[in-house]
């Protein structure tokens, strides 16, 4: 089995819902949620080319186009139970383009992986004015 390493949390809502993470050759991976229940963190995963995956941050690729051009087809499931960094892939029969668990189209990146986020500071309020 192959395993990757979470690198980015591009969506979070009550968990990850898309995250981008890599092997220990360094290949580049996309994870998309998938299912009814959010609490079993189940993940369809695909190889994804680096510069699509940096269009996709950039918000110039959708989602499932990025899933679809995997390289070779190939796709698998993982689940994360523990939230841990860590993904066991599971290899699927058939190319992607073929499995239930796709996301719809047009969905596009529109903000800061979470990271960014996390630095990100109010901006300091103007100085208020002196009475004339």
């Amino acid at each position: 089995m192959k395993a990757i390493s979470l690198t980015d949390i591009l969506v979070y809502y009550d968990g990850i819902q898309v995250f981008a993470a890599a092997d220990a050759a360094g290949r580049s991976y996309v994870g998309v949620g998938y299912g009814p229940d959010i609490s079993t963190d189940c993940y369809i995963v695909t190889a994804a080319r680096p510069e699509r995956l940096q269009q996709f941050r950039g918000g110039q690729l959708d989602l499932r186009t990025l899933l679809l051009e995997a390289p070779g087809g190939q796709w698998y499931i993982t689940t994360n139970p523990g939230g841990d960094t860590l993904f066991t892939l599971e290899p699927q029969p058939g190319p992607v383009a073929q499995s239930p668990y796709l996301p719809g189209p047009n969905f596009i990146m529109n903000c800061e992986p979470v990271e960014s986020l996390a630095e990100w500071q109010e901006p300091a309020a103007a100085p208020a004015k002196a009475p004339a």
